[in-house]
């Protein structure tokens, strides 16, 4: 993992937006599992970033014939008089990585702090080796993967997180529906059900 020149970049507001699809995440697996074959790397366990890494960890999984798979989930708090938010371990990993090569995959290095928190905590259950994948990664990101399918500054709308995103779009950034549709590649049919089911959940879970 390279820092370094990336970390100076400062994280722009998003004014591109990147709608993905499912051959996309495909697509960009498989370039990864490529370049990890030509590499000669033996992976013997792949550890999914949670949310946004796990389907890529299981594409990636199937590609490259390795069975052991492990998750990690990282939240990022706030604490009293803090002004940055730090990343947390809130789910550590429970299947044995101790001497082995572990690969660690993730949707996108934004920031990068994601990856150097999972990084750094795996390093305590003794692996030989650690190599990090993601999907995307943006130009300030403070680290680079070892492994990495495409570079973007725009904000990458996965299929995994459409409904969150298009709600984000409508609420808090106070796109029309036809806008919402645009930016997300969805027909407008489809954005009001995702509003409609998201508002119907949200309803569920306050009553």
């Amino acid at each position: 993992m390279e820092a370094g020149g990336p970390s100076k970049l400062r994280r722009p507001r998003p004014t591109r937006f990147l709608p993905v699809s499912w051959r996309d995440v495909e697509e960009g697996c498989l370039r990864i599992a490529e370049q990890i074959r030509r590499d000669g790397e033996n992976i013997d366990l792949i550890v999914g970033v949670l949310r946004g890494g796990w389907v890529p960890a299981r594409l990636l999984s199937d590609y490259l014939g390795v069975d052991r798979i492990g998750v990690v989930e990282v939240k990022f708090y706030r604490g009293v008089g803090d002004r940055a938010e730090r990343p947390v371990i809130t789910q550590p990993l429970v299947v044995e990585a101790r001497g082995k090569t572990v690969l660690v995959v993730d949707d996108v290095a934004d920031t990068g702090k994601t990856l150097n928190t999972v990084t750094d905590f795996l390093s305590l259950y003794g692996p030989r080796k650690i190599l990090t994948a993601t999907i995307y990664v943006k130009p300030w990101s403070i680290i680079r993967p070892d492994y990495y399918a495409y570079e973007t500054d725009a904000w990458i709308i996965f299929p995994w997180d459409r409904a969150e995103t298009i709600e984000e779009l409508v609420y808090r950034h106070g796109m029309s529906l036809e806008e919402a549709a645009r930016t997300s590649g969805d027909d407008i049919d489809f954005v009001r059900r995702v509003l409609r089911t998201r508002k119907a959940g949200a309803g569920a879970a306050n009553g």
